[in-house]
């Protein structure tokens, strides 16, 4: 087996794991919280987000070193050629989806978890207000991994 191969298995599994974790908090997690006390919402968000997180940013790690290796560099941000125009636009995205993965785990995360109520507490405004943020983000993060995938897609085909 090539270093080739190990490589874009590697890749690939980085993005299952991002982009497939993305969907599922937000079309499954999130959506399914209204079948837990209010009370426990909070606990239970907070540790899923945490160990979510450390996921996301290993799983970029492995992207960004994996992407290095497969990436032609005659075709690095080379908007000339289809395929680099591609390549072109799933870096951007890519970029924006870094910079709302730092939003959610500088900001909203450390938000949420203070303002998490503790057992047998109703959830304060604050929480609720950041959780409607972090819910709107991670929809955001989750439609632009889509259009990475999307681009994929279209630079099989140049």
């Amino acid at each position: 087996m090539s270093f080739a191969v190990i490589n874009n298995f590697l890749h690939l599994l980085a993005t299952v794991t991002w982009i497939g974790g993305m969907i599922f908090m937000t079309l499954v997690l999130f959506p399914s919280q209204t079948a837990i006390d209010p009370g426990q919402r909070g606990k239970l968000f907070g540790a899923i987000v945490k160990r979510f997180l450390i996921i996301v940013w290993a799983s970029i790690i492995i992207l960004l070193l994996t992407g290095l290796y497969k990436t032609p560099q005659s075709m690095l941000f080379n908007p000339e050629v289809r395929f680099g125009l591609w390549l072109t636009i799933k870096h951007i995205v890519i970029l924006l989806m870094i910079f709302f993965g730092l939003l959610i785990t500088f900001v909203l995360s450390p938000k949420l978890r203070k303002f998490a109520p503790k057992p047998g507490e109703q959830p304060s405004q604050e929480f609720i207000k950041t959780q409607k943020n972090m819910t709107l983000v991670a929809r955001t993060n989750m439609t632009l991994g889509i259009i990475v995938l999307f681009c994929v897609s279209m630079m099989q085909y140049y």
